[in-house]
């Protein structure tokens, strides 16, 4: 399945209800589970970012619609990017006609 890294930031409203952040995380991870998306990794960060994301979904429509559905909750804003693991990259590379 393909995997995506997300890299989230509370919003306002986000920040101001920070304390019940864990029990959103939870909400978030079975509306993706019902959505086909399964959400491996969940660290919370400093810098530019207060969260990264990293998920597996049967394709990008199946995420689109689960990170969509979590930004619209007003909680966090995100960037999301699909991710190549090494084995996918090596393939991509050895495709390449140069």
């Amino acid at each position: 399945m393909p995997t995506y890294i997300s890299l989230g930031r509370w919003t306002p409203q986000g920040a101001h209800t920070m304390k019940e952040s864990p029990a959103r995380l939870e909400a978030a991870k079975k509306a993706f589970a019902a959505d086909g998306v399964k959400m491996l990794h969940f660290f919370l960060t400093m810098g530019t970012h207060d969260m990264v994301i990293i998920t597996e979904a049967p394709n990008d429509e199946v995420m689109a619609k689960a990170i969509l559905s979590t930004i619209a909750k007003g909680g966090i804003t995100t960037q999301t990017v699909r991710a190549f693991t090494e084995d996918e990259y090596k393939g991509l590379m050895k495709g390449l006609q140069l």
